[in-house]
C-alpha cells in the first residue's frame, strides 16, 4: 500500500513582495521550534542575476508562515544566478548546498546561511571530471561527516576531508528497478531515519516530473525505494506544467515533511506518516537489475535508426533487464531518448573498456549479435 500524502500550501507566487517570478524549492531545517525554509524568490520571469535567497519560518504544527526576509548575498559575484537552496546543519552551523548559474555554466556551489545573510563559501570541488551543467547534488551528515551524494548512477557518494577536499567512498553501477525512460536524479538532502538516510528521487515522465523515496543504510547502500509517491500530474498551475519538485525534507513529530516546489511559482509541503513510510520502505527493498550495456557510434542517421530498431528488438529479448546506451555523441542523446524503447536509458559509461554490444559500424548486425549472446 502507498502512503498517502496530504499536500499544504505555504507560500503562493505573489504573497510576499517582489515575488511575481514565484516562491519555490526551499530547503527546510529544524531550529528549535520553528521549521527554517531558504526559498529562492523570483520578481519575474526574466531569469536574471536579480535572484533571492527569502527565509521563510514556519510553525510545525500548522504549517503556517511565521516571519520571512531576505538574506545578504556575501562573497558573490554580481553577475552570479543563485537558485535552489538545500539546507543541512552540520557541526553547528546552517550550511547551503545550491546552483549558481553563470554565463557559461550551471553547478552547485556550498554557503553558510544564518538569520540574515547568505554567505558563499565556494566550489564543491569533484576529484573527478564534471559538466558544464551540474545540478541535484545533494549533502548528508554520515558518522559525524559532510558527505554529498553526487549522482543516483551510478550511485556515487563522496565524503569531505580536510581542507575541503572530496573523497569518492561510493561509486555503484546499479540497474534501478523502476522502467522509467531517462535516469533518476536526486531531490532532497538526506535526513537521518529508521537508522539510515532517508531520501527522495525524481524523474521526469511525459513532461512531468515523479517523485519516490529512497533509504541509505549504515553502509550507504541503497536499501529501499518506494514507488511514486508525488505526482506533476496533481500540481497546480504555474509557470511550467507537470513540475511538483521536492527539494527538502524534515522529520518532525512523527511525520516525513517534504517541502516542494510547484509549478516554479508556489512553495508547499507534503505531508507523510513516517511509520507508514517506514512501512513502505521495509516492503520495497531495493534490489538491482544487471543491466545489459551498449556502446552505440553510428556513422548516419540511417545506421541509427537501424540501431534503434535492433535495440527495439533486444529490449523484446531480454525482458525486463535495462538497456545501458552509452552514446559518445552528445547531440545524438536526445534523438535516441525520442525513439521511446522501453527500458533503455542514455548514460556516461566512457570509463568502461567492455560492454555487452558494441553497436557501432555494425549496427544492421546488433540484433541477431543479440540473439547470439542473450
Amino acid at each position: 500500500m502507498t502512503p498517502t500524502a496530504t499536500r499544504h500550501r505555504i507560500v503562493s507566487r505573489g504573497d510576499l513582495p517582489g515575488s511575481d517570478g514565484g516562491v519555490y524549492n526551499p530547503g527546510a531545517i529544524v531550529e528549535g521550534d520553528a521549521i527554517v525554509l531558504i526559498a529562492r524568490r523570483e520578481i519575474d520571469y526574466r531569469f536574471t542575476s536579480i535572484v533571492h535567497a527569502e527565509r521563510i519560518v514556519v510553525d510545525p504544527r500548522t504549517l503556517d508562515v511565521v516571519a520571512h526576509r531576505t538574506l545578504r548575498r556575501i562573497g558573490y559575484s554580481d553577475d552570479a544566478r543563485i537558485e535552489d537552496f538545500r539546507s543541512i546543519r552540520h557541526r553547528g552551523e546552517t550550511l547551503v548546498v545550491h546552483t549558481m548559474v553563470h554565463a557559461d555554466r550551471i553547478r552547485p556551489v556550498l554557503a553558510r546561511a544564518d538569520e540574515t545573510s547568505i554567505t558563499f563559501v565556494g566550489e564543491l570541488e569533484m576529484p573527478f571530471a564534471t559538466t558544464r551543467i551540474e545540478k541535484n547534488w545533494v549533502l548528508f551528515e554520515h558518522h559525524g561527516e559532510l558527505h554529498c551524494l553526487y549522482r543516483l548512477e551510478p550511485l556515487t557518494i563522496l565524503a569531505r576531508e580536510g581542507g575541503g577536499r572530496w573523497r569518492v567512498c561510493k561509486r555503484d553501477h546499479l540497474a534501478w528497478p523502476t522502467g522509467f525512460p531517462a535516469s533518476l536524479s536526486n531531490s532532497s538532502n538526506l535526513v537521518p531515519f529508521e537508522g539510515g538516510h532517508l531520501g527522495f528521487w525524481h524523474a521526469r515522465v511525459d513532461e512531468r516530473y515523479v517523485q519516490g523515496a529512497m533509504l541509505l543504510d549504515e553502509k550507504l547502500d541503497i536499501v529501499a525505494a518506494t514507488g511514486v509517491l508525488l505526482d506533476g500530474r496533481d500540481a497546480a498551475p504555474g509557470q511550467k506544467a507537470g513540475v511538483l519538485y521536492v527539494s527538502s525534507l524534515v522529520v518532525h513529530d512523527g511525520r516525513v515533511l517534504a517541502f516542494y516546489g510547484e509549478g516554479d511559482a508556489h512553495t508547499g509541503v507534503a505531508i507523510l506518516d513516517a511509520a507508514a513510510l517506514a512501512d513502505a520502505l521495509r516492503r520495497h527493498a531495493f534490489v538491482p537489475r544487471r543491466p545489459v550495456t551498449i556502446r552505440l557510434a553510428p556513422t548516419s542517421m540511417g545506421e541509427l535508426f537501424r540501431a534503434m530498431v535492433a535495440l527495439e528488438a533486444l529490449r523484446n529479448e531480454q525482458g525486463d533487464r535495462a538497456l545501458w546506451t552509452h552514446v559518445p555523441d552528445a547531440n545524438l542523446h536526445d534523438v535516441v531518448r525520442r525513439f521511446g524503447v522501453r527500458e533503455l536509458t542514455v548514460r556516461d559509461l566512457a570509463e568502461r573498456s567492455r560492454f555487452d554490444y558494441d553497436v557501432g559500424s555494425l549496427l544492421a548486425a546488433a540484433a541477431p549479435a543479440a540473439s547470439r549472446r542473450s
